[in-house]
């Protein structure tokens, strides 16, 4: 018996960095500021869901992880990391992205919509935890069974992981990836 290294998420995310890089570019086309605050308001509740989304990732894969580490040592199949050589700058680089893109949003909202966004605390700590996830297992290079598989302290191991499991497995049906947020008490 062994476990995916991705339950399903993949097929709902995208890297945010590259997104965010395709929008700016889209919005400084324009310029006049009238026509760049249009394109922004156009754009901003694609940006949220992406920010919201790309943090229920980091989440969803550090609920993946407590679960699969609650099998025992059980074969990781399917890592497209495995055999790859570490870099942590490259590791953590769309993770500090991410975390810097927050400062940058709460600007953008102020300057073109005149709306006070706020960053989720919570949005934060996840994103730290999961960086140091990263670190801590080398961006999962050599990571072959969950035996390999290193929790951040921060985490807790839940008492009934399975719950986790259905969860995961009913936000891979629908694609909600924010929908793991209901959940994210059980480890953090």
């Amino acid at each position: 018996m062994g476990v995916l290294f991705d339950p399903g998420y993949a097929k709902y995310t995208t890297i945010l960095s590259i997104q965010m890089g395709y929008i700016y570019e889209n919005i400084n086309k324009f310029k006049n500021l009238g026509q760049r605050k249009t394109q922004f308001k156009l754009y901003y509740q694609k940006i949220l869901h992406m920010v919201n989304n790309n943090v229920a990732f980091c989440l969803g894969s550090l609920l993946w992880a407590v679960y699969i580490k609650s099998l025992g040592d059980v074969e990781i199949s399917n890592n497209p990391c495995l055999g790859d050589t570490y870099n942590q700058e490259e590791a953590v680089e769309e993770i500090d992205f991410s975390k810097n893109y927050f400062e940058q949003l709460k600007k953008d909202a102020k300057y073109y919509l005149g709306l006070d966004y706020s960053i989720n605390p919570e949005y934060l700590k996840i994103l730290d935890i999961y960086r140091e996830f990263l670190v801590l297992n080398e961006a999962f290079v050599n990571t072959k069974t969950t035996g390999d598989i290193k929790l951040p302290k921060e985490i807790k191991t839940p008492k009934e992981p399975e719950s986790i499991n259905k969860k995961i497995q009913e936000v891979v049906k629908t694609g909600n990836l924010t929908d793991l947020f209901e959940i994210s008490g059980t480890i953090l």
